[in-house]
C-alpha cells in the first residue's frame, strides 16, 4: 500500500524517507534515470569516495524537505547505509508541482556535463507549458490586453537549454522528420544537430522527386535563408558565473550582461551569451 503525503495542497505518493529527506515518486520519475550499469557505478564511486555534490532539497510549508536534485544519489547512500549525506536547501517560492519540475529542468541544463542533445531533450519536456503561455498571450492580445512582447516557443527552450534558437529549430525539425535512423544517430550524437538537419532536408527532396524539385528547392531556400538569419543567436544564460565559463572555455566570443536586450541594436558576428540582469 503506497504511503501518501500533502504538499503544495495536493496528496503525493511517498517513494523515499531518509535521514530527514523526503521524495516523492512524481520527482523521482520525472527525469530519466541512470540504468542498473550506471547506477552501480554511481554506487561504487559513492562508497569509494563519498558524496562529491550535495543533495538539493526544498522546505515545505508543513516542514517536509523534499529532494529537487540526488534522488539516484540518495537511493544509492540508502542501499549503502550512508548517514552523513551533504545537503543544501533551495530557497524558492514554489506553488505547484508543475513549478518544481520546471526549476529541476533549468538546475540539470545548467550542469556543464550534460550534452546538448540532453540538454535540448529536458528543455522540450516543458514544451506544453510555454506554448500554452503563448496562447494565453494570443488571447490576452485579442481582447484588448496589452501584452509586453510575444513568446517565442523554440526561443524559450533554448534559454533553458543554454543553446541557440536555431540549434533548436534543427533539432525538432529532425525530430518531426519521422527519420528513425536519423533522429537515431542525432540522439546518439553519431550525427551532430546541423548534419542530421541537413540529412533531413536531403532526403526530403529525394522523396518528393524531381517533378517537385523546383518546389522543394525554393522551400529549402527560404528555410535556409532564416535559419542564416539566426545563425548568431545568442545563448541565453541564468547568472554571470555561466556566463564566464563560456567565455574562459571558448565556448562564445562576447559576453553580454544588460538590463535591455531591446538596446542591442543588431545581432553580433561570432558566438556569444547574454545575462539579462535584473532591473
Amino acid at each position: 500500500m503506497s504511503i501518501t503525503i500533502q504538499l503544495l495542497s495536493q496528496s503525493y505518493n511517498l517513494n523515499y524517507h531518509y535521514e530527514g529527506l523526503t521524495t516523492i515518486l512524481e520527482l523521482h520519475s520525472y527525469l530519466s534515470i541512470a540504468d542498473s550499469n550506471r547506477y552501480n557505478q554511481l554506487k561504487a564511486d559513492i562508497e569509494k569516495n563519498g558524496i562529491n555534490d550535495p543533495i538539493l532539497y526544498y522546505t515545505t510549508a508543513n516542514g517536509i524537505k523534499l529532494v529537487l536534485d540526488g534522488h539516484i544519489r540518495l537511493k544509492a547512500c540508502i542501499d549503502l547505509k550512508i548517514t552523513d549525506i551533504p545537503t543544501k536547501e533551495i530557497k524558492e517560492d514554489f506553488e505547484t508541482l508543475s513549478d518544481i519540475q520546471f526549476w529541476i529542468v533549468k538546475n540539470q541544463c545548467q550542469r556543464r556535463n550534460l550534452t546538448q542533445i540532453h540538454k535540448i531533450q529536458l528543455a522540450c519536456l516543458h514544451e506544453e507549458k510555454i506554448q500554452q503561455a503563448a496562447k494565453d498571450n494570443l488571447i490576452k492580445a485579442g481582447k484588448g490586453n496589452d501584452v509586453e512582447k510575444a513568446v517565442d516557443t523554440l526561443l524559450e527552450i533554448a534559454k533553458i537549454a543554454n543553446v541557440g534558437r536555431t540549434t533548436v529549430a534543427r533539432y525538432k525539425k529532425v525530430v518531426s522528420s519521422g527519420l528513425v535512423d536519423i533522429i537515431e544517430k542525432m540522439i546518439t550524437e553519431d550525427l551532430s544537430i546541423s548534419s542530421a538537419y541537413k540529412q533531413v532536408q536531403e532526403s526530403i527532396k529525394n522523396e518528393l522527386g524531381k517533378t517537385m524539385e523546383t518546389e522543394v528547392q525554393e522551400k529549402t531556400q527560404i528555410e535556409s535563408e532564416v535559419i542564416e538569419t539566426e545563425m548568431h543567436e545568442p545563448q541565453y544564460v541564468n547568472d554571470i558565473n555561466a556566463g564566464m565559463h563560456l567565455l574562459r572555455d571558448n565556448e562564445v566570443e562576447y559576453f553580454i550582461m544588460t538590463k535591455d536586450i531591446n538596446k542591442l541594436s543588431q545581432k553580433l558576428n561570432g558566438k556569444y551569451a547574454i545575462f539579462i540582469m535584473e532591473q
